[in-house]
């Protein structure tokens, strides 16, 4: 007796309930692992606009020591990437980075990094001593 809901051997294949389940597995893992890889991402650019702010205090203790202010040119807010003052370089950061040191006096001054793609801040305040992080526009630290 032949039974008429039988594969043939020549005809194999996914049936549609098949690709679905396997369709819904892949829908489920990509939901569980696109966040992650973001917040992978978000993390790496904290860490480099991190070490670029220590760098950073590097340069501006050595100008206060030879100065005796953080002030650069006279300008309380400036972008150190356009003062060859002061002689710092961010490293590897391919100009993705906005950097400015702002309210700097003879003795204090706070950090403002930003990651110019998405928005990700870093603000470091009272000469690096209190940093905070986020998204959107800088903002004082809380």
């Amino acid at each position: 007796m032949r039974y008429p809901y039988k594969r043939k051997a020549g005809n194999s294949g996914f049936s549609l309930i098949e690709l679905m389940i396997a369709l819904a597995i892949l829908a489920t893992l990509a939901a569980i692992a696109i966040p992650a890889y973001n917040g992978y991402l978000r993390e790496a650019q904290l860490t480099t606009a991190q070490a670029n702010a220590d760098s950073l205090r590097v340069f501006l203790e050595d100008w206060r020591l030879e100065n005796s202010t953080y002030r650069i040119g006279g300008d309380a807010d400036y972008d150190p990437e356009t003062k060859a003052e002061l002689g710092w370089v961010p490293d590897g950061d391919k100009n993705l980075y906005s950097y400015a040191v702002v309210g700097a006096t003879t003795n204090n001054y706070s950090v403002e990094i930003t990651y110019i793609p998405t928005g990700i801040w870093l603000r470091c305040e009272n000469r690096m001593n209190r940093c905070c992080d986020g998204t959107g526009a800088v903002e004082a630290c809380p």
